[in-house]
């Protein structure tokens, strides 16, 4: 396990399988092929709803079925007419290990709803949840979320996963949902540091939730205080430093594990990060020792401990500044990306902050670390960035840290319309997909980006076609907007014409799929899409026809024929997805 954990190092990952998630249902994807005899009985058992005792012989024997259609169909059947034998419940199990998606996600469905709560049950759930299928991951957490399993027994049953899991798959997808689950999952994440496989995964877990972890610092103290391998405490005291200052009460314990693996670099700079992140009152001399070491990143990390410990001391903040701008420049990658992450965290002032932004805009390697560390820091990097975006020379990093964070950057909004008033083309489409990538959260841009329908810009009048579609808001204005661009593209001729005409209608059929007048104008256009010769067109189209909903039932035929014969798989995947929902109307 220790090769594995090893590995793994840099991944924050969790488990939601405590949440309340409502269980996707797996009738909802069916599979599209001539329903055969055998299908078709086991299908009237649940339109008769048939007596369970009665129904029980016929299921069980079809979820041995050599025929996918057969096999999926009776573990639908079997949570439908709630038959939980001993028998049937094995066959579930092993259902969601099958090598067709659609059975493991009727026989995951199944047991979420016989209420099964067995070891077996749960490991079989917990093994799903490490699916590269993602349906079947979020099913599997589903499933386990409404059968309500108590964290004590999960623990239990997730360590002994863990204990055989040497590729590392369930234990990367597990601590993926429990960081979902935020802080629900603490009463998990307490048990999982109690048990001896599961506790570093705890940790990394942990370390991604951060402080809506907090009630965990008694046992997360405790683990750290008791550990006999040396690898598994950087994780632990990188956790602690993800909780801050909630984690004070673990100080000695930080300071323990530095003295008793003192010959290890790892538990050391991960010791020193973690007493500057929780504000470590009693360590000043531990820091001072370490910011005078022959070792830069030492060096380095203590001084940033020794600024965050200190607040106001302005000798301290130039001495952790330099220290810090030097490990931009390091041909060691973790140094110079620590030093990116400690700049990004110090309360550096004003007047210091927008040199170092400008000399990293010039660096290459040194923007990416800032950008990847400004960016982890969520809505702290906020104001940051939204200065940055005023200033010319700045801009394009603070763009950057913007669409590294995705909807977390809502709070930019109002910044990004600002920069658009003086930005020059390129940098207006790269905000139109900043905005795009934050989504309904940048609606007050949406009357900027209308406006920008009529520029004389071909990528402009593209990039905001793609962020109205994402945002979604005012949607009459965008409505009569997006109609008169779609019917200004109606003799569209040239490529980029009839690209715009085409992404004019796959905003409306996300926007005004209710509108008769707008689907009467954009279900041809998709129609034309669904021909095009391109990839992207076809692709996108399909997408168009899931937001009408039921206003594109006439472009679903043509949606189930890419599905048997598209030549671009990623298309055809697509439209195998959508057939199969649409086969279910």
């Amino acid at each position: 396990m220790v090769s594995v954990r090893h590995s793994f190092t840099t991944i924050a990952c969790g488990i939601a399988l405590l949440a309340s998630l409502p269980l996707a249902h797996a009738q909802s994807t069916t599979a599209a092929p001539a329903i055969d005899k055998d299908a078709a009985a086991v299908d009237q058992l649940v339109t008769d709803k048939a007596d369970p005792q009665a129904a029980h012989d016929l299921v069980s024997k079809s979820l041995d079925s050599e025929s996918d259609a057969v096999r999926w169909r009776a573990a639908r059947a079997a949570g439908h007419l709630g038959l939980d034998s001993p028998e049937i419940l094995a066959k579930l199990q092993q259902g969601v290990a099958d090598d067709d998606w659609i059975m493991q996600l009727h026989a995951i469905a199944a047991l979420a709803k016989t209420g099964d709560k067995s070891d077996a049950t749960i490991a079989a759930l917990l093994k799903a949840v490490g699916s590269e299928n993602h349906r079947v991951a979020s099913a599997a957490v589903s499933a386990l979320g409404e059968l309500k399993v108590e964290p004590q027994q999960l623990a239990t049953v997730l360590d002994s996963e863990l204990a055989e899991d040497n590729n590392g798959a369930v234990a990367v997808h597990a601590v993926k949902a429990i960081v979902e689950a935020g802080a629900k999952a603490v009463p998990l994440l307490k048990e999982l540091l109690d048990q001896p496989n599961s506790g570093y995964w705890a940790c990394v877990a942990i370390a991604e939730i951060g402080p809506d972890a907090a009630d965990v610092v008694p046992q997360l103290t405790q683990f750290i205080n008791t550990n006999k391998y040396a690898e598994e405490i950087p994780q632990a005291l990188m956790a602690v430093a993800a909780i801050g200052p909630q984690a004070k009460s673990a100080e000695k314990a930080v300071t323990g594990a530095m003295e008793k693996w003192s010959d290890d670099q790892s538990v050391q700079l991960a010791g020193l990060y973690a007493l500057g992140a929780i504000g470590a009152t009693d360590a000043r001399e531990t820091l001072e020792v370490s910011a005078a070491s022959d070792d830069a990143f030492t060096a380095m990390v203590a001084s940033w401990s020794l600024a965050k410990t200190s607040p106001g001391d302005a000798a301290l903040m130039k001495a952790a500044i330099r220290q810090l701008v030097a490990g931009l420049k390091s041909d060691n990658a973790n140094m110079s990306r620590a030093a990116a992450h400690g700049l990004a965290t110090l309360d550096i002032p004003e007047g210091m902050a927008a040199p170092i932004l400008i000399a990293a805009a010039k660096d290459p390697e040194a923007r990416e670390h800032m950008v990847s560390a400004l960016a982890g820091l969520g809505d702290k990097a906020l104001p940051h960035a939204s200065k940055a975006l005023a200033k010319p020379d700045t801009r394009d990093l603070a763009l950057d840290v913007l669409d590294r964070m995705g909807a977390k950057a809502a709070g930019a909004t109002d910044a990004l319309v600002g920069a658009m008033k003086e930005a020059d083309a390129a940098t207006k489409v790269r905000i139109n997909h900043v905005l795009g990538r934050i989504g309904p959260a940048a609606a007050k841009a949406t009357d900027n980006l209308v406006a920008e329908l009529k520029s004389d810009n071909k990528e402009v009048r593209q990039s905001a076609l793609y962020a109205l579609r994402e945002v979604g808001a005012g949607a009459e204005a965008v409505k009569a907007a997006l109609m008169g661009h779609l019917k200004s593209k109606s003799d569209a001729k040239t490529p980029e014409e009839k690209f715009e005409r085409l992404a004019a209608a796959w905003t409306l059929a996300r926007l005004a799929n209710k509108d008769q007048e707008v689907v009467a104008v954009v279900v041809p256009v998709l129609s034309e899409g669904l021909d095009s010769n391109s990839g992207v067109d076809r692709l996108e189209s399909i997408t168009a026809v899931v937001d009408l909903g039921d206003a594109g039932k006439s472009l679903h035929e043509k949606v189930a024929k890419l599905a048997k014969s598209d030549p671009d798989a990623g298309v055809r995947n697509l439209a195998i997805i959508v057939a199969s929902e649409n086969s279910g109307e």
